[in-house]
């Protein structure tokens, strides 16, 4: 399974087949509660049931024939296990639990691929110390190969046989073992081997190429595919047989594909990137997951959503099992995280983070689990997990792991940009809107393959009304970064507003206006497509943009010009200590002052923990008690606030007349 070459052999006798009915629920993978658990849904897409609870880690179900059982790998590292990288440290553990994940028990601390016996009574798997097999019902690990290790098992439907990989000087060699006699019938093979369901045929997906081999030698290259592109975490690509063995259905850059086992053309069944596939034993249908959901698709007909994820939510792996009446499932978590009255939200967790845009708040709570609120309506839009699951920690860390450090409401679109670690820092844009109500698409990436601690590639997303501008450094995964410039969302591709020769960064924007700071500290005015309306000689250590003000945080004092003439209209002192206009993830450290936001006359700013605003026109003060942080519009003010359990996390809205500045 993780092997980046493979070997496949035929091997040992197994029992026959134990005959079942038709497979009527799919189990998955997915971390809808925050953390990877196993799950289960019924072809309808009712019935859905949570098969693991706890601190998650788990991945890659793989049930039992005969739908008693479901063999899963749990582990820190999983993803990257299946990525195909050269990792240190332990391997996953595999577990085998009844099909309702009851009974859970742990079968190997050391193990990989896995394959069951046509019974469902053994099962066989990948260890650094070759292959092995082992009774469900309990007893000693058996092992299977000797001398060169081999990996990636896969037992034949009528279990006298077995294709596993095995290394070799020459590449990946595919062998087949029956009746203990081996036979070499591939080489330079990657991938894990397929059995066709009349077990005359074992496909193979390699990196580039969709190949088929007969048991006893001989390969047709029926396809060459186009891998998908990613930087960290790529999976290794799936593939399926139809029940009748006569056509493959495989994932490539552009979704799932159907091809017939003796070539030709392929058909699209299914477009977008995929996490996974897997064909019906008995019917043609191919269930599948992607990043919104796990879906059924079939040759002839639609394509049908059973289960929707949210962002981050969905995780590599399922696959088909027979319905079983002697199971009891269990409902998945269910307990809400969010909670709202007229002007106030409270969550189950702290506030992470806030903007504010018009009469509407966004805010983070734990991966990927971001929401939109309005007040006086009765819900929250949630934008991900909606669960208090969504944001347990597990007790190690998990991957994918990310964080949202950053995020701008403009209108009924959000932007927010990620930071998650693997082979690289990964940095990611992403951009959805009230109306999907999904993770949205990702717009832009930068990555750092250094150990080194470095500046975000992209940074001071900011949003106002239509307008959404972000800065980034260059586009190129190099070890450092280059010069920040500004650019636009207007859709989903991004367009170059302005660059300079060292960092141009935005601050704010507002009307069809960003201001942006030089690395000398001096401040221009763009309008929306770069055209410089006005140069500001300050030294300026962040701004704010509302209407007719230009608000400049400078050492030591706040000032306030007039954006149209750039005149100096107000200027009010602030304790002369380290100070920021809007600061990122790596960037607050050490940082005491912050200009937040400004809007109609009216500024807030942090100082040492604490929420000020502060009115221009005559200076008049007051802080915020119990604030942590705030944003400031044209209706009112939006602070959060640490509440009591089981609420900890709470953001209070206050009308701008009910401002208490007097």
């Amino acid at each position: 399974m993780f092997a980046p070459l493979v070997a496949a052999v035929v091997v040992s006798l197994w029992p026959s087949p134990t005959p079942v009915g038709p497979p009527n629920r799919i189990v998955f993978a997915s971390a809808r509660t925050g953390v990877a658990q196993l799950y289960s849904v019924k072809l309808s897409g009712r019935g859905l049931a949570q098969l693991t609870f706890g601190a998650g880690n788990w991945g890659f179900p793989v049930p039992s024939p005969d739908g008693r059982f479901v063999a899963a790998f749990r582990g820190p590292d999983l993803w990257l296990e299946y990525t195909g990288a050269l990792i240190a440290g332990p391997r996953p553990e595999l577990w085998v639990m009844g099909a309702d994940g009851s009974n859970a028990r742990l079968l190997s601390k050391n193990a990989e691929d896995v394959s069951w016996s046509p019974d469902s009574r053994r099962l066989v798997y990948t260890t650094s110390r070759g292959i092995w097999t082992v009774a469900v019902a309990g007893g000693p690990q058996r092992r299977i190969t000797h001398g060169r290790l081999g990996s990636s098992p896969s037992l034949s439907p009528d279990g006298r046989s077995i294709a596993f990989v095995r290394d070799s000087f020459a590449g990946g060699l595919l062998v087949v073992r029956r009746n203990g006699r081996e036979r070499v019938v591939a080489r330079h093979v990657w991938g894990l081997p397929v059995w066709s369901p009349d077990g005359r045929w074992i496909a193979l997906r390699d990196f580039n190429t969709v190949r088929v081999v007969r048991p006893t030698g001989g390969v047709v290259q029926i396809r060459s595919v186009v891998p998908r592109y990613c930087i960290t975490a790529c999976i290794r690509p799936g593939i399926a047989w139809s029940p009748d063995s006569r056509l493959l259905a495989y994932e490539d850059h552009r979704g799932i594909e159907v091809v017939a086992r003796s070539g030709g053309a392929a058909r699209l069944l299914v477009e977008g990137a995929t996490q996974g596939l897997a064909w019906s034993p008995h019917r043609g249908a191919v269930a599948f997951a992607t990043t919104g959901g796990v879906g059924v698709a079939t040759l002839h007909g639609p394509i049908e959503r059973l289960v929707s994820f949210g962002p981050g939510e969905a995780m590599p792996g399922l696959a088909w099992s027979p319905i079983r009446a002697d199971l009891r499932y269990h409902r998945p978590e269910e307990t809400p995280l969010v909670r709202v009255s007229a002007r106030e939200l409270e969550a189950r967790v702290p506030i992470k983070q806030l903007s504010a845009d018009g009469d509407r708040v966004a805010y983070w709570l734990c991966p990927h689990s971001l929401g939109v609120w309005r007040p006086g309506d009765t819900q929250q839009v949630a934008l991900g997990p909606a669960t208090l699951a969504a944001c347990r920690i597990p007790s190690e860390p998990t991957w994918p792991g990310s964080t949202v450090y950053d995020l701008a409401l403009a209108g009924d679109r959000l932007a927010y940009l990620s930071v998650f670690g693997g082979n690289s820092t990964v940095w990611e844009l992403w951009l959805t809107s009230l109306h999907r109500r999904d993770e949205g698409v990702k717009v832009d990436t930068g990555a750092q393959t250094t150990g080194e601690l470095l500046p975000p590639r992209l940074g001071n997303v900011i949003g106002s009304g239509p307008a959404l501008v972000y800065g980034a450094h260059n586009r190129d995964i190099t070890s450092r970064p280059g010069p920040e410039s500004i650019w636009r969302l207007d859709g989903t591709t991004p367009m170059e507003v302005a660059s300079a020769s060292k960092d141009l960064r935005p601050l704010a924007v507002d009307e069809g206006r960003i201001v942006a700071r030089r690395a000398d500290g001096a401040l221009e005015l763009f309008d929306r497509v770069g055209y410089v309306l006005r140069t500001f000689d300050v030294r300026a250590l962040g701004a704010a943009l509302a209407g007719h003000d230009l608000v400049v945080l400078v050492h030591g004092w706040l000032r306030d010009y007039g954006a149209a003439t750039g005149k100096l209209l107000h200027a009010w002192p602030l304790p002369n200590v380290p100070s920021s206009g809007h600061c990122l993830l790596y960037s607050c450290r050490g940082i005491r002052l912050t200009l937040d936001d400004a809007a109609r006359g009216v500024v807030v700013y942090t100082l040492d923990g604490k929420v000020h605003l502060l009115r221009l026109r005559d200076g008049a003060e007051a802080t915020v008690p119990g604030a942590r942080k705030a944003e400031l519009t044209d209706a009112g003010l939006f602070y959060s606030f640490a509440g009591k359990k089981p609420w900890p996390g709470r953001i209070r809205f206050v009308p701008f007349a009910e401002l208490p500045l007097r």
